[in-house]
């Protein structure tokens, strides 16, 4: 009987040993955890960040293709007011803004060559959205949709379609950046972008 009392004296620290591994390995896994949670945090912020350029620079394509629109109708520039602006680069390769130019209708009409510059700037908060807008070709459209579009009368009447490229890219928070490109058909005659 003595030996049996005698190891279990010898086995009286044990138990705090077994608490002290299994609070070392609860921390370690709590640690992991918070590691992880924070991880997924800046994952969700960046994503949140992205979503925020990417609509700034879908709402470019929508706004741009009014203003494209509207210069095809008056068959010249429109003057925009802020947020919209025309943009150029200067020679030091810094965008200046402005609310006329000499230019963009040009370009749309096909009377002069594309610059691979982008056309306009529109602002939104604290974020520039700029769009680049290229004639891409013109073609005839026949059909009953083209000819009510044109308010055309009759059979055999067709209209005529100028197709742009545009080509947005937005900013967001901590300098995100976003493309987003569309191809629009302007119906010559029809009012309205999009």
């Amino acid at each position: 009987m003595k030996s049996f009392a005698r190891q279990l004296r010898n086995e009286e620290g044990s138990v705090i040993v077994v608490a002290l591994m299994i609070l070392v390995l609860l921390t370690i896994i709590g640690i992991s955890a918070t590691d992880t949670t924070t991880v997924e945090l800046q994952i969700a912020t960046n994503d949140k960040f992205h979503k925020i350029a990417f609509y700034n620079a879908d709402a470019g394509v929508y706004a741009i293709a009014k203003v494209a629109s509207q210069a095809v109708n008056e068959k010249s520039s429109p003057t925009l007011t802020p947020p919209l602006y025309y943009i150029e680069v200067d020679i030091n390769g810094d965008y200046q803004e402005s609310s006329t130019s000499n230019t963009f209708y040009r370009e749309l009409a096909g009377h002069d060559p594309n610059d691979s510059d982008r056309d306009i700037r529109l602002t939104l908060a604290t974020y520039n959205i700029d769009v680049d807008v290229t004639r891409f070709k013109a073609v005839t459209l026949v059909g009953g949709g083209a000819e009510f579009a044109s308010g055309a009368e009759g059979a055999g009447v067709s209209s005529k379609g100028i197709y742009y490229d545009l080509d947005s890219f937005g900013s967001g928070p901590r300098n995100s950046l976003s493309n987003v490109g569309a191809r629009y058909l302007k119906v010559v005659g029809a009012a309205g972008g999009l």
